[in-house]
């Protein structure tokens, strides 16, 4: 797989280094950053798959940046810090989107794969994100269906299987979503029960 990287880092040498570590593997420089500004103009001009960002960038922006990229732009960070000098500050290495940490001297087969399993992870972290989203919006529908069942069996004296008839048939009959008709069958009760 070929990766699109951006490489964000204010230290020239290193930016440097690791462009030459990536050299000869099969990927691509999305772009070269030295601070957090550019770094998110070029996340949003670029897409990279993922961005390789020094540990230390200071001031939190480090923090800020990382959330920024993984969380608007949908891109991975790997973290990169120099060995025994620059520790991982650890409420950064445990951001959302933060998906290894490197710490120099970097080999160039540690560097791709870290860099592959990045990317690997964060989609299956957005795969899973989305289906809980679905899983979500599905239970809220059954939810109100339920509801508006038992305001059917209850004002019109129907069963259980009738009232989810009657708001099946209706939803077809108008082509709208069955939890867009048990709304306003909320609706309708509640106006109907409101103090005048």
């Amino acid at each position: 797989m070929t990766l699109s990287i951006l490489l964000v880092d204010p230290d020239a040498d290193r930016r440097t280094r690791i462009t030459r570590s990536l050299g000869g593997m099969d990927c691509r420089i999305a772009g070269l950053a030295a601070g957090p500004d550019d770094a998110v103009r070029i996340a949003a001009d670029t897409a990279p798959d993922v961005a390789l960002v020094a540990a230390t960038l200071g001031n939190g922006s480090g923090q800020r940046l990382t959330d920024r990229i993984s969380g608007k732009h949908g891109v991975p960070v790997v973290l990169v810090a120099a060995g025994g000098l620059e520790p991982v500050p650890l409420g950064l290495a445990a951001q959302a989107g933060v998906m290894g940490v490197l710490v120099e001297p970097i080999g160039a087969t540690t560097l791709r794969s870290t860099l592959e399993v990045a990317v690997c992870r964060f989609r299956e972290l957005r795969a899973l994100r989305q289906e809980l989203d679905v899983l979500r919006q599905s239970v809220e529908a059954r939810k109100v269906i339920e509801r508006a069942k038992g305001l059917l069996m209850e004002g019109g004296r129907l069963s259980e299987r009738e009232a989810y008839a009657r708001i099946r048939r209706k939803s077809m009959d108008t082509q709208r979503p069955m939890t867009e008709i048990a709304r306003a069958i909320i609706l309708s009760a509640e106006v109907s029960m409101a103090p005048h």
